[in-house]
């Protein structure tokens, strides 16, 4: 009985380690069985997808350098008042569109037309002015030279009927006394005739009355010649006496007094002259008075010197401006430029006339634009120059957007791939290659630069590795795959 117990004790121990055996070898055939079902269970229901990829190389990678600034037009006109005065009214608002000379504030200006008028006036009177002193030149010059005439043609006959008395009447000088009557007459009424004459221009205001006084000697002369022709005749009838030759003498020596006068009024010639100069002078001065008033009050209205849009307006009616205070501002529509700051080490790389890549607005839209003007002399505190870029149309730049230019100042070897076989995966960068096998791996990649050519990858590929740009399915890590022919 106790050896039964202790057989059967024994096999007790055992039984574990038999158990053990029988499961390992259960375990052995099932790996076994896997590993021989595995290929055919994957070959028949494993997809096929096709794939086109890129061989990577080395490629250069422009190192660019970029500089922020503002987008400003190209043409700004900040209008300023030249006097001044109160707003009118004002025409335009912010952002409206207006043409060269178009009408954009009128000022308070009834003073200024006040002084128009007032300047009108006293060329109206300075032109009048102007016509009597030159009526005046004519009128004397007449004068004058008909009394030295008439002067000259009286001593003549003077000192002849001196002679005649002195050598005694005979009946040929009897005949002359009465031809020097009728000369010495005519003469009269030549004087009368002009002392009348002078006598209803002066009552129009058209000479002076210096004139006047010059036509009444000559009328008192020649009334005295006449009176002394008619004396002398009716001497000559009674003979020549000493008192008569004393008398002709006399008359001589009032003939040359009166040649003397005549000829001395040509100075009154002159006169007129500079008279009548004057006048044209203060007739200039006048049509100058008159345009300055006319200029002050064209200041009155405000125009625009150039087609675009106003962008700033200061002023509203009933506000006060002054010279030089800028009441509105202006800008050109189209032809904006972007002004940024470069550093000097990278502004020696820029030239007028270099294509830059700019991007402006929140937006951000990029395009090209062309360096226009680099500042020749920089902030020397930040040691930056201002550089301006000419903006194509296309960007629809507006006034003071923020904005970069970037640009390559050398090149350095990297490795780029197309924009379109970057993944996102969780916020992690990502692209899917084909190993030597034909099966798919997915690698995570770091970013750098993107380029005219793609994306620059820093780390995670190789030149030589196969990155897939296009397939026609679900891609996944280990997918078998077949490659496209390129």
């Amino acid at each position: 009985m106790s050896g039964e117990l202790e057989g059967l004790s024994k096999s007790r121990k055992k039984l574990p380690v038999i158990v053990g055996l029988v499961v390992v070898a259960i375990v052995a055939v099932i790996a076994l069985r896997g590993r021989h079902s595995a290929p055919e269970a994957k070959a028949t229901v494993e997809p096929t997808i096709s794939v086109k990829v890129v061989t990577l190389g080395t490629s250069s990678v422009p190192n660019e350098v970029s500089a922020s600034g503002t987008v400003r037009p190209l043409v700004e006109s900040k209008i300023a008042p030249k006097i001044m005065s109160n707003v009118a009214a004002v025409y335009v608002r912010e952002g409206d569109s207006v043409r060269k000379g178009q009408v954009l504030i009128r000022l308070e200006a009834r003073d200024l037309q006040a002084q128009v008028a007032q300047a009108a006036a006293a060329l109206s009177a300075a032109e009048a002015g102007a016509a009597r002193a030159s009526t005046g030149v004519g009128l004397q010059k007449v004068q004058t030279s008909t009394g030295i005439a008439g002067a000259e043609a009286q001593l003549k006959a003077a000192r002849e009927q001196l002679s005649l008395v002195q050598a005694g009447p005979r009946k040929q000088q009897r005949a002359q006394a009465h031809l020097a009557v009728a000369q010495a007459e005519a003469q009269f009424r030549n004087a009368q005739i002009d002392l009348d004459r002078y006598k209803r221009l002066y009552e129009q205001d058209v000479i002076a009355k210096q004139r006047l006084d010059s036509a009444q000697t000559a009328y008192d002369v020649a009334k005295a010649q006449y009176d002394a022709a008619k004396e002398q005749a009716s001497m000559t009838e009674e003979g020549s006496r000493d008192q008569e030759i004393k008398a002709a003498q006399q008359q001589v020596r009032q003939a040359e007094e009166a040649l003397r006068m005549a000829k001395g009024s040509s100075a009154q010639d002159v006169m007129s002259v500079r008279n009548a100069q004057v006048a044209a002078s203060q007739v200039q001065q006048a049509r100058a008075t008159l345009e300055f008033a006319r200029t002050q009050l064209g200041y009155a209205t405000i125009t625009s010197p150039i087609s675009g849009v106003v962008s700033a307006r200061m002023v509203d009616p009933g506000d006060t401006v002054s010279p030089g205070v800028p009441v509105i501002a202006v800008q050109a529509a189209a032809n904006y430029r972007l002004e940024a700051t470069v550093p000097e080490g990278s502004a020696a790389d820029l030239y007028v006339g270099k294509t830059v890549r700019v991007t402006v607005g929140a937006d951000e839209r990029t395009s090209d634009g062309t360096v226009a003007v680099i500042s020749p002399a920089g902030d020397p505190s930040s040691h930056k120059f201002v550089v301006k870029v000419d903006l194509p149309g296309r960007l629809r730049a507006r006034s003071g957007e923020f904005g970069r230019i970037s640009f390559a100042q050398s090149y350095s070897k990297g490795v780029i791939i197309p924009s379109i076989a970057l993944h996102d995966e969780g916020g992690l960068p990502t692209v899917f290659i084909v190993d030597r096998q034909n099966r798919v791996r997915m690698q995570a990649v770091k970013v750098g630069r993107d380029t005219d050519g793609g994306v620059e990858i820093l780390s995670g590929l190789v030149s030589g590795d196969r990155v897939i740009v296009a397939n026609t399915g679900v891609l996944a890590d280990g997918t078998k795959v077949r490659i496209e022919a390129q």
